[in-house]
């Protein structure tokens, strides 16, 4: 690794517990972690401190993440809770609404929750159907997924449209007509995670069978992406959605989106790590890309062509969670490990 710069990071600490997942503010100042025992913790980066810790939920926790656009978070639990917080003027911390949900398929578990584009909706998967909540917690729809539990959902960059993806394919929705039937996407087998293009064009899922599947979104078209060594779990857009990150191999792939699509068409390889990346981030300009691998190993690349990574830094274990800040060329990164440990790093000095 000789010439490539090593980053340290300026603030660390001890989660005590595995991290569930990990979140920014939309204003960049404030960083949610939640672990595994639902305790919630929030660094404060304009002073590098906590700002406050506490247990959100009685039961085992399952996600978090931030309003687009308010100092309002969500977490959810195993016993299908979902909670909604927002974070005052004098820096404490309420709860605003918890949202109780009916057991789905048996399962009490609430492991999705997304904000549409706009923030007016949260989106709650729960079993085998997901739930709209507005920003004070009112239920407004509710969509089925017949073929079984939901594995992932993502929102048209407009928010008008809601895509469920689970066994047998996804599911889109209108969420302004919510009577009216869905748009059917079929593939084969289970879809693992799901993501709409930022011009709305494309939907791909990553599949239980090792590939990534795509589908054209005017034409229904669909193809597939394969060859990869693990489930590629991470699908991450840069250039505003003319280049797509995959993770499920030790290389970093990136496949073009551009009007062509990436039928037909090799993706470009960076080698860097020597086990497989099970993590990816671009900033929001999409300028900076961080990938982090199982080994604990994270590797900062440029976004145009580059042979190897500008800098590199390493975790204590597996790195569970790569997310650079929200603001506008920001160059602080956040970073978790299996272990429980947190880190921010400062990438000013390379990119």
């Amino acid at each position: 690794m000789d010439g490539i710069q090593k980053l340290w990071n300026f603030f660390e600490t001890d989660l005590g517990e595995t991290p569930i997942s990990l979140d920014w503010s939309a204003c960049g100042r404030w960083l949610a972690v939640i672990n595994v025992d639902s305790t919630v913790m929030i660094v404060d980066t304009m002073t590098d401190n906590k700002l406050k810790s506490w247990k959100a939920h009685d039961d085992g926790a399952l996600a978090l993440t931030w309003h687009p656009k308010l100092s309002l978070f969500a977490t959810s639990c195993q016993g299908g809770m979902v909670k909604l917080w927002e974070v005052e003027d004098d820096l404490t911390i309420n709860e605003v609404s918890a949202i109780e949900l009916t057991p789905n398929s048996g399962s009490s578990w609430v492991e999705l929750l997304k904000w549409s584009p706009d923030g007016k909706y949260l989106s709650i998967g729960n079993g085998n159907s997901v739930t709209l909540s507005t920003v004070s917690g009112e239920i407004s729809d509710s969509f089925s997924f017949p073929n079984g539990t939901v594995a992932a959902i993502d929102w048209h960059p407009k928010g008008s449209l809601l895509a469920i993806a689970g066994y047998g394919g996804v599911l889109i929705y209108n969420v302004l007509e919510p009577k009216e039937k869905p748009i059917v996407m079929e593939r084969k087998g289970s879809l693992l995670s799901l993501s709409w293009s930022p011009d709305g064009k494309f939907i791909l899922a990553g599949c239980q069978d090792n590939a990534v599947a795509l589908w054209r979104f005017r034409t229904r078209k669909d193809a597939q992406m394969s060859g990869f060594t693990y489930k590629p779990l991470q699908l991450t857009w840069i250039s505003r959605g003319k280049r797509l990150l995959t993770g499920g191999t030790r290389e970093l792939v990136i496949w073009p989106f551009d009007k062509k699509g990436p039928e037909g068409r090799d993706p470009e390889m960076r080698s860097f790590h020597e086990h497989a990346i099970c993590a990816i981030s671009a900033t929001p300009d999409g300028q900076s890309i961080a990938s982090g691998c199982r080994y604990g190993r994270i590797a900062i690349w440029g976004a145009t062509n580059s042979p190897e990574p500008k800098g590199w830094a390493e975790l204590d274990g597996r790195v569970e969670h790569l997310l650079w800040s929200s603001v506008k060329n920001s160059t602080t990164l956040a970073a978790s490990s299996r272990q429980g440990s947190l880190y921010l790093f400062d990438a000013s000095t390379i990119i």
